[in-house]
């Protein structure tokens, strides 16, 4: 059963890195805000931001492929691990059933040592996160206020019963709900690992609800995950939009690295500090108040200033990090 539940959730993982991939590849220098801590930071692009996803996604396909082997295997041991019922054959008849049941046979039974199980649990805890990761970001650039994509419009899905415009992220709220409640499952299978002598006393018992339901919510969470990511809609104009929303503090990082380089950089974070300030005060740009700035227009023209603050420009190494990612998994898939 497990075998089964391995094959088809590798099958969605692939399919969800061609998703994308795809996207990645799309999008690679389509800039939009970088955030941390929920605020603007500094430009990014959203081919970035999807290459980082599926980087994590490729190394689970590389966990689940590399736990195989050591989980695929026979469990039989008799009693206690010794197979003395079936004196001078016990081995001859562990070797026939492992391959009537086209099993590994491990080097001794195993029943009270649980970590092959509880690999599995982990491996798809730490996949089920980084889903739950994807859908919180699409989730959060789907706010009306951000608008930077939308998730595919599915007749009868995603309506409000009293809000006729309202186009929820279902398929969002379906995933982390999943993220939420795996861990504590995937603590129930690390905590049964603790088995009394050769058999144990209701701690295996503990994963026979436990991995099929952490089998189940990983493939559940994987499934809605690959329809929105299929089918997603990317607002470019919006996100470039969304660039400019703080009139260009979000270049800040930008100018104090520029003029750090001219007066030192306690001294330019200061000054950038405080022109971001009277920025916010005045309604006004970072460019005006750095054109009105007599310090720093003493570094700076104009026309520099204006290519300083230019978010195109401050991408550094985006588009080769992307490039990296899909390079790595072109290679890994050949």
């Amino acid at each position: 059963q497990l075998r089964s539940a391995l094959t088809l959730i590798d099958d969605d993982v692939a399919r969800l890195s061609d998703a994308l991939a795809h996207l990645a590849l799309q999008h690679g220098k389509t800039s939009m805000p970088g955030r941390t801590w929920l605020q603007h930071a500094v430009p990014i692009t959203f081919g970035l931001k999807i290459a980082g996803a599926l980087s994590a996604v490729e190394r689970h396909r590389m966990r689940l492929r590399e736990l195989r082997a050591r989980v695929l295997v026979i469990q039989f041991g008799g009693a206690a691990g010794t197979l003395a019922s079936l004196g001078a054959r016990g081995v001859e008849v562990c070797n026939a059933l492992a391959t009537e049941l086209k099993l590994a046979n491990p080097d001794m039974p195993w029943h009270a040592h649980r970590d092959r199980v509880a690999e599995v649990a982990t491996a798809l805890g730490l996949l089920t996160g980084t889903l739950g990761k994807i859908a919180k970001d699409i989730s959060l650039l789907m706010q009306t206020e951000t608008a930077e994509v939308t998730a595919p419009d599915t007749p009868g899905k995603g309506g409000s019963s009293s809000m006729p415009q309202k186009r929820n992220p279902v398929d969002a709220a379906s995933v982390l709900s999943a993220a939420i409640r795996v861990p504590a499952l995937v603590s129930v299978m690390l905590s049964a690992m603790v088995q009394e002598h050769e058999r144990g006393l209701g701690n295996w018992h503990a994963e026979w609800e436990t991995l099929p339901e952490i089998c189940m919510l990983c493939s559940g969470a994987l499934a809605h995950v690959i329809q929105v990511i299929e089918g997603l809609q990317v607002n470019a104009q919006r996100m470039r939009q969304n660039l400019h929303e703080t009139g260009g503090l979000i270049m800040a990082e930008a100018a104090s690295a520029a003029l750090a380089r001219k007066i030192g950089r306690a001294a330019a974070h200061d000054l950038i500090e405080a022109a971001s300030r009277r920025a916010l005060e005045q309604k006004a740009s970072l460019l005006e108040v750095l054109m009105d700035d007599a310090e720093v227009r003493q570094h700076f023209s104009a026309g520099e200033l204006e290519r300083l603050l230019d978010a195109s420009g401050y991408l550094g190494a985006a588009e080769a990090f992307v490039g990296r990612v899909l390079a790595a998994r072109s290679g890994e898939h050949k």
